[in-house]
């Protein structure tokens, strides 16, 4: 599978509701191992994805929850991330 972009990826690893540990795996084969996770806006885009419906997805909040606790994402991203939602009641 081709990979445009970020969206794209998480969006693939949803629908085929990879593992946590198997969306690490891949998302580090599709992107270049120079590009940092904090430059490509990973925890925004995950909690982007995540906030879209009536409730959050699980899912993609687990594999924020991965990112973090592997230090694949820093702690300050997630929460300048996080404060710049407005609104979490979508």
């Amino acid at each position: 599978m081709k990979v445009v972009n970020l969206k794209q990826a998480i969006l693939q690893a949803w629908k085929e509701r990879w593992s946590d540990y198997q969306w690490a795996i891949n998302m580090k084969k599709f992107f270049p191992k120079g590009a940092t996770w904090d430059i490509l806006n990973l925890a925004e885009a995950l909690l982007e994805q995540a906030m879209i419906g009536p409730s959050p997805n699980p899912l993609i909040l687990s594999y924020l929850k991965y990112a973090i606790s592997s230090q694949m994402v820093s702690c300050s991203s997630v929460l300048t991330a996080i404060s710049k939602f407005d609104d979490f009641s979508r």
